[in-house]
């Protein structure tokens, strides 16, 4: 699949699940505004996940006469963030979790 840019595939993500509400009804405001906030955790989520590819998972820090390597922030904040995603998405009755996921057809016993 060819790469595209972060505000084409966010403009896809907020689309999709736009798509999904008309389809199943859901006009309120209210099921907008959990679009809305999934969006700004997506923002989150990508920002956080630039840190770490650009930064690494440990940071050198230079803090007046002190220098040492620490953990990137957002190493411990990706996970969280993706936890409220999945549990917005939960409540807008989307299937987020993959089934069955690294195993093998014969590895039901």
């Amino acid at each position: 699949m060819p790469r595209v840019s972060k505000s084409t595939r966010r403009m896809q993500v907020r689309s999709d699940l736009i798509n999904h509400l008309k389809q199943n009804k859901m006009t309120t405001a209210y099921w907008y505004d959990l679009v809305e906030d999934y969006m700004k955790f997506w923002d989150l989520k990508e920002e956080l996940q630039t840190s770490i590819r650009t930064k690494g998972a440990m940071i050198w820090v230079e803090n007046g006469n002190q220098k040492f390597y620490k953990k990137n922030d957002a190493v411990v904040e990706l996970p969280k963030i993706s936890k409220r995603m999945g549990e917005i998405l939960d409540k807008l009755d989307i299937a987020w979790r993959v089934e069955n996921e690294g195993k093998d057809e014969g590895d039901d016993v």
